[in-house]
């Protein structure tokens, strides 16, 4: 069988979890790593046999690498895809893709002029729950989506932030809960619903000792009329996370782990239209949603899709646009808040990036 030859970019942190996936993917072999510290550097190296660059411009010269996989800090993460891109390798990016979309967009334009794969990791949409969701809408089970009501509420200690330098900061984090953190949950939304077209956002920063915001909401509404109602934050120790979808023949509810979904007796513009003014309602029945697909979930399934698009010659599960859109919503909820008025989508690309220098000069 034919393997793609990957390199690892940034081996701390999320950087062990590709290079785990690498070596677990059938389709994919790792020949080389690459980051700025050599003690990692080297005990990586050693670990898996192979050889370890302090540059990462010199490891993109490996003619028999395929692909890179880009682990760094945020920051980093459009700068070293443009350079992969542009020396002809497969780019497998971590959330963000970048920091703002105007950088999303070049990297964008970059995979395609080099007729290169270009993938984000969104390990969440590999979860089999969630693919069977996306099942149930994509189906038509549901119906027309015409509300949505996302709470992603998490926890986050100051000590999180004050061990890595670049995090808390707009210049090289580009954000906080909503880059970090949140836009996993973000990205299902705009899976499961389709993009935003409309949205009125706000941030705050509450209780950590950070540039960036530790809390915020959002009103959105989305390119097929549905209405949507964001909370995002790191800032609660009894954690919420909750996701409810309602369709025009019924409802998904997913809340402590568990989903389950709802269908209507009637289509909801039957419900509507009846006679009656005061129609007694009927007791909704849930049951529990299960997969019917079992595989794989998390970065290993990431890993093999994105080998085997390539080998393939196919769209990867998260391509560079899918994993734009859900950059722009970050983008777009940060923008609003700071302009105090609602945003259309497309959102302005300079306005939006002029904002990131002003607030990262000030930090």
């Amino acid at each position: 069988m034919r393997k793609v030859r990957f390199g690892v970019v940034g081996l701390k942190g999320i950087g062990q979890t590709h290079l785990r996936a690498i070596a677990s993917t059938e389709e994919a072999q790792l020949l080389a790593v690459a980051d700025i510290d050599e003690g990692v550097g080297k005990s990586t190296s050693s670990q898996y046999g192979v050889e370890w660059y302090r540059d990462y411009e010199k490891m993109l010269e490996l003619n028999d690498i395929d692909a890179v996989t880009i682990c760094t800090p945020h920051f980093l993460h459009a700068p070293m895809a443009v350079k992969a891109l542009q020396s002809g390798k497969h780019v497998l990016v971590e959330k963000p893709m970048a920091i703002t979309v105007k950088e999303a967009d070049g990297m964008v334009e970059k995979a395609r002029s080099k007729n290169a794969k270009l993938g984000v990791v969104f390990q969440y949409r590999t979860n089999p729950t969630n693919r069977e969701i996306k099942r149930l809408i994509d189906t038509g089970e549901l119906g027309r989506i015409y509300r949505v009501c996302m709470e992603a509420c998490n926890f986050r200690t100051q000590a999180y932030y004050n061990r890595d330098a670049w995090r808390g900061k707009w210049a090289t984090e580009g954000g906080g809960a909503l880059i970090n953190q949140t836009i996993h949950e973000l990205d299902l939304l705009q899976w499961f619903v389709g993009k935003p077209s409309r949205l009125l956002g706000q941030i705050s920063t509450m209780y950590h000792n950070v540039e960036v915001e530790d809390i915020a909401s959002a009103t959105v509404l989305f390119e097929n009329g549905a209405h949507g109602i964001i909370q995002l934050g790191i800032v609660d120790p009894i954690r919420t996370e909750r996701l409810e979808i309602c369709g025009e023949k019924g409802t998904i509810v997913t809340e402590g782990g568990k989903t389950k979904r709802a269908i209507l007796g009637k289509n909801l513009k039957e419900l509507v239209a009846e006679e009656a003014a005061w129609p007694k309602p009927a007791a909704p029945q849930f049951l529990d949603v299960e997969p019917k697909e079992i595989m794989g979930g998390g970065h290993g399934a990431v890993m093999k899709d994105f080998a085997r698009a390539i080998l393939e010659d196919r769209e990867p599960l998260v391509n560079g646009e899918d994993g734009r859109t859900s950059l722009e919503i970050v983008n777009a909820i940060i923008l609003s808040s700071f302009e105090a008025k609602p945003v259309t989508f497309p959102i302005n690309r300079e306005a939006y990036s002029n904002l990131i220098r002003r607030l990262s000069k000030k930090g």
